[in-house]
């Protein structure tokens, strides 16, 4: 949760000053697309996580651990990520875009589970 954490309260203090200067977007920035992809696994990871790895000490190096393995099977790194993070935390239309894209979609996915369920029933 620390992880999510860091990355909302990043994109809010970018987003809602007007004294910070945005930055130009990164050579390597990632997709908007697959910025959202990255995203919302990285929000359940963090959510299997938490549950699993009530200690704080075993849940950090476990998130910090999983949260690279994750980005490597997007073939990003912890850099990249990063630093889109920050380009499109900068923008705070763009982020509210984002975390909406996301939000449908675990929404989405929690219908199809749960239809799933009533089926099996």
């Amino acid at each position: 949760m620390r992880f999510l954490t860091v990355i909302f309260l990043l994109s809010c203090l970018f987003s809602c000053s007007d004294g910070i200067k945005r930055k130009d977007a990164p050579v390597d920035l990632i997709e908007r697309n697959q910025m959202v992809n990255v995203m919302k696994d990285l929000i359940k990871l963090e959510s299997y996580i938490q549950g699993k790895y009530p200690s704080v000490a075993q849940y950090q190096k476990v998130m910090v651990n999983s949260g690279d393995s994750l980005l490597g099977t997007f073939g990003l790194t912890k850099d990249r990520f990063q630093s889109s993070l920050e380009y499109y935390g900068a923008r705070q239309d763009m982020m509210k875009e984002i975390y909406d894209d996301i939000l449908d979609d675990l929404n989405r996915e929690l219908g199809d589970l749960n239809a799933q369920v009533k089926d099996s029933i």
